[in-house]
C-alpha cells in the first residue's frame, strides 16, 4: 500500500504481512476505545502544539509535507493542571501517594497567592476556579484523574493522552530531591484513549490541502479564532494554574513536555473527502456561533466527517463506486424508504465485512484468522455503527433495521458546513450537495442517481416525496428553512461570518 506522507512506507511494510487488519486497510490507526470528543481534541492537540523542540515553531499551525522528515509535536501534558482539575472529584485507582501531597500543597500554594481578606474566601475562590474548570469536562467515565478530558475550548483544555504506570511511578518518583518526575513519570505514547483516529482525521485534511495555501492559510486562522478567540479569560487562568507550579518548584517546561510522531494513511481514498472536509470546516468555523455550542457541534461534525472517510476507503479498496447513505427522515415503522434504507444500510456492513476479508488475504493471514478478523471489525465497521447511533444518524440504538437518519445536530453542522455564513441556496440544490459530498440519499432524483451503486428498483423513487417532506419540517424547526411559496423552499445559514466581522 502507497501511504501518505509517502516516506511512511516503511512504516507500513514492517507490519503489512501481520496486521492489525483495521491498519492495513484504514491507516495507523482506528481504535474503538476512541470517545466522540476525544476525535476532535487529538486533532487539536496536534494543531495546536509545536513541530518543534524549542516548544514555539509551529504552534497553531498544520506541519509542512513538502519535505521527507517525521510529523512530530511536542505536547505539554500540563499534569499539574488535570491534577488540580480532576483529581480531588475523581476514583483514585492509578494515583501514588506523592500525587494526594502535590494536590494539597497545589490548592494551598493557590491559596496563599490569592490576594484577599482571609484563608476561607480565598478557599472558596479556589474551589470556584476547580468547579468552573471541571463544568467544561467532555470525558471523565471511570478513568484515572490524569486520563479525563476538557472540551478544546482554549490551547490549555487540549491535553494528550495519559497512562497511570502505577508501578513505574511508584519506584521512580523522588519527590523530595526531583519533584519533577512527579508528572514525567507517566506513559504518554500507548495511544489507548487518544488512540490515532484524531491523527488520520488531521492526515485526510493535510491531504485535502495539499498545494493549497489560500486554503490552508485560511482554516489556520478560522482553528486559531476557535481555540484562542473567544475564551481568553479561562484560557489565563489555567495557564496560570500550570505556570505557578512549574514556577514553584522550578520546572522546565522541555523536561515536562513530550515529543509525539503523527502516523499514516492510505495514499488513496481520503483525498476526495479530505478536500471536501476543508472546505466544510472553513465554512462551519466561519460561523459566528458560541464558543461552547461551536466545539459541541464541531466534535460531531468531525466524528461525520470520519465515517465518511471510513466509507469512501472501504469503496476506493474495492474498487467500487462510493456507497449511497440512504436516509430515513421519518422513522415510521412499516415504510417503504425505511425498509429500502435498510438494505442499502446492510450494504454498507457487506462492504466492510469484504474489505477486512480481502486484507487478509491479501495478508496472508492464516494463524487466529477468525481473531483478527473480529478485532478489524471491532475497530473499523463497529466505531461506524457505535458512533453514528451516539449521533443519532444510525437509527434504531438497538434492534432491527438498522439505517441513516439526520439528527438535529448533524442537520445543523450540514447546514453551516455546506452553505456559507448568512448564504442561502434552493432545497433541491442543498439535497443535491449533500448526496455530491457524503453520497446522503434523501429524496427521489438522488435515489435515481444512486441507482448506480446500488440495487434497487428505480420505481420506488417517488417513495422519497415523503421523505423530503419531513425533511423540510425538520430544517423548517431547526430554523433553517425559509419557504417563499407552495413551491419554492430555501435553505439558509443565518449566522454571520467572523471573518466579515472582523473586517
Amino acid at each position: 500500500m502507497r501511504t501518505f506522507p509517502s516516506w511512511m512506507e516503511d512504516d507500513y511494510n514492517k507490519i503489512a504481512n501481520k496486521g492489525p487488519l483495521s491498519t492495513l486497510i484504514f491507516g495507523n490507526r482506528f481504535k474503538a476505545d476512541q470517545t466522540l470528543y476525544e476525535y476532535l481534541i487529538e486533532f487539536l492537540l496536534i494543531f495546536v502544539s509545536a513541530k518543534n523542540e524549542d516548544l514555539k515553531e509551529g504552534k497553531m499551525q498544520f506541519h509542512d509535507v513538502t519535505g521527507e522528515h517525521k510529523l512530530s509535536y511536542w505536547v505539554e501534558p500540563r499534569m499539574a493542571l488535570r491534577r488540580f482539575i480532576f483529581f480531588d472529584k475523581s476514583k483514585k485507582k492509578g494515583s501514588i501517594p506523592e500525587d494526594f501531597i502535590a494536590y494539597s500543597e497545589m490548592v494551598n500554594y493557590l491559596n496563599d497567592k490569592m490576594d484577599v481578606a482571609d484563608r476561607e474566601s480565598a478557599k472558596e475562590y479556589i474551589e470556584d476556579i476547580q468547579d468552573l474548570f471541571h463544568g467544561y469536562a467532555a470525558v471523565v467515565k471511570n478513568r484515572f484523574w490524569g486520563a479525563q478530558a476538557l472540551l478544546p475550548i482554549c490551547p490549555e483544555f487540549i491535553l494528550c493522552g495519559v497512562d497511570p504506570t502505577e508501578a513505574k511511578r511508584r519506584k521512580d518518583v523522588n519527590w523530595e530531591n526531583d519533584p519533577g518526575s512527579l508528572d514525567t513519570k507517566f506513559d504518554f505514547k500507548r495511544h489507548n484513549f487518544l488512540s490515532r483516529g484524531g491523527e488520520l482525521y488531521y492526515l485526510h485534511l493535510l491531504q485535502g490541502l495539499e498545494g493549497d495555501r489560500d486554503r490552508q492559510e485560511r482554516l489556520v486562522r478560522l482553528l486559531n479564532d476557535l481555540v484562542s478567540g473567544q475564551c481568553k479569560k479561562i484560557s489565563k487562568m489555567a495557564g496560570y494554574v500550570q505556570d505557578t507550579w512549574e514556577k514553584k518548584y522550578s520546572l522546565d517546561k522541555k523536561v515536562l513536555s513530550q515529543k509525539l510522531e503523527v502516523a499514516y494513511i492510505p495514499a488513496t481514498g481520503y483525498k476526495e473527502c479530505g478536500s471536501y472536509s476543508v472546505d466544510e470546516l472553513i465554512s462551519f468555523l466561519s460561523c459566528k456561533l458560541h464558543p461552547i455550542t461551536r466545539v459541541e457541534i464541531l466534535a460531531k461534525g468531525v466524528m461525520f466527517q470520519i465515517m465518511r472517510m471510513m466509507s469512501y476507503r472501504v469503496a476506493d479498496y474495492l474498487d467500487i463506486e462510493k456507497p449511497a447513505w440512504i436516509v430515513d427522515m421519518k422513522g415510521e415503522t412499516t415504510d417503504t424508504v425505511k425498509k429500502i434504507a435498510h438494505g442499502a444500510f446492510l450494504n454498507i456492513e457487506s462492504h466492510f465485512m469484504s474489505a477486512i476479508n480481502k486484507m487478509a488475504n491479501e495478508a496472508g493471514i492464516e494463524e487466529e484468522r477468525m481473531k483478527k478478523v473480529r478485532e478489524a471489525r471491532i475497530n473499523s465497521l463497529d466505531i461506524f455503527k457505535s458512533k453514528g447511533k451516539e449521533l443519532q444518524c444510525i437509527i434504531p440504538v438497538s434492534g432491527p433495521f438498522e439505517r441513516f437518519s439526520l439528527s438535529e445536530d448533524v442537520i445543523r453542522f450540514l447546514v453551516l458546513s455546506l452553505v456559507a455564513p448568512g448564504d442561502k441556496m434552493t432545497l433541491k440544490m442543498f439535497l443535491e450537495k449533500l448526496y455530491y459530498n457524503y453520497r446522503i440519499v434523501i429524496g427521489p432524483e438522488e435515489y435515481r442517481q444512486s441507482l448506480k451503486s446500488i440495487n434497487m428498483d428505480s420505481s420506488l423513487a417517488n417513495c422519497f416525496s415523503e421523505n423530503v417532506v419531513a425533511f423540510q419540517c425538520f430544517l423548517r424547526s431547526t430554523g433553517f428553512l425559509k419557504e417563499l411559496s407552495d413551491a419554492t423552499s430555501i435553505v439558509v445559514n443565518p449566522y454571520e461570518s467572523i471573518e466579515e466581522a472582523e473586517a
